[in-house]
């Protein structure tokens, strides 16, 4: 698992997922762990650039790189994820 940011919270990446979506979309799905637990998120995208880009790294560089390409779509609802699990302590 690999550490990443989101608003200043670490999390660790489990895995990543694209299929794709429609012409020119993928749905890119990721597992995040925090304090013990996991949640799978997804979006689908349309920036094929980026996306592209990304399918050309590999291990934790793939998977940051496509987090990167939906972190700002899921953004809100990581947040309440990470919210649920430090109210539940």
């Amino acid at each position: 698992m690999n550490a990443i940011t989101l608003n200043g919270t670490n999390l660790e990446i489990n895995y990543t997922n694209a299929l794709t979506s429609g012409h020119g979309h993928k749905k890119i799905t990721v597992e995040l762990y925090f304090q013990g637990e996991y949640k799978t998120f997804s979006a689908t995208t349309s920036n094929m650039p980026d996306y592209d880009d990304a399918t050309d790294l590999e291990g934790q560089e793939k998977d940051e790189a496509l987090f990167n390409i939906i972190s700002y779509q899921i953004e809100n609802q990581v947040s309440e994820w990470i919210s649920e699990i430090e109210n539940a302590e």
